[in-house]
């Protein structure tokens, strides 16, 4: 019967400690890789409160004008504009100064996410996506008060757009027509969003 002979080398010391490190590295580096694999997953939303968790709406109205023709070609758009900004504007102090994080939590909650409560400032030139959709978002910074630390936004929705014309003296002639101008008058109305992220 023949035998199996099993040649073992002796492991120098130095090349222990060199494994051990190696371990050691792997051991430190494996919670921050996961930490990163879920933060470049991590969604933020700015949920709109509902009037139960906070019963407070502002509605304001938004104008321009300008001589028909070419040049009245994106005052429907400006008049809009206005309108979204005039509501948010109208609502924003309201939702910095009474927004607490128990009613901000329960926004999110209802949407199966958890508030966030960390600094982001690109949030100012590119809000998170509104939840559920909205014709403007705009974030407003951190709450005051008993509002202090959750991330805040507004919501902004389209009412209605009207315009009408006028004659008008001043505007230019357009293809034998009487120089008239064109207004547009717009309504939007605003409310309290918390920013949320995904569990």
């Amino acid at each position: 019967m023949s035998r199996l002979s099993v040649h073992c080398r002796p492991i120098s010391r130095k090349a222990m400690k060199v494994g051990s490190l190696a371990l050691a590295v792997v051991a430190l580096c494996a919670p921050a890789v996961s930490h990163g694999i879920a933060s470049a997953f991590a969604t933020d939303f700015c949920v709109e409160l509902t009037a139960s968790e906070f019963n407070r709406r502002a509605e304001r109205r938004g104008d321009e004008n300008a001589c028909a023709g070419r040049h009245s070609s994106n005052i429907k758009a400006k008049a809009r504009d206005r309108a979204r900004d005039n509501a948010t504007n109208a609502i924003a102090r309201q939702c910095l100064r009474s927004i607490t994080p128990g009613i901000g939590q329960r926004a999110c909650t209802r949407v199966n996410l958890v508030a966030n409560t960390s600094a982001n400032s690109s949030w100012t030139a590119s809000p998170p996506a509104a939840k559920p959709s909205a014709d403007k978002v705009r974030y407003i910074g951190h709450g005051t008060g008993s509002a202090a630390g959750m991330n805040l936004c507004v919501l902004a929705h389209d009412i209605r757009l009207r315009t009408h014309n006028v004659v008008d003296g001043h505007c230019p002639h357009d293809r034998g027509l009487l120089p008239h101008r064109t207004f547009a008058t717009a309504r939007a109305w605003a409310r309290c969003a918390v920013v949320c992220r995904t569990p």
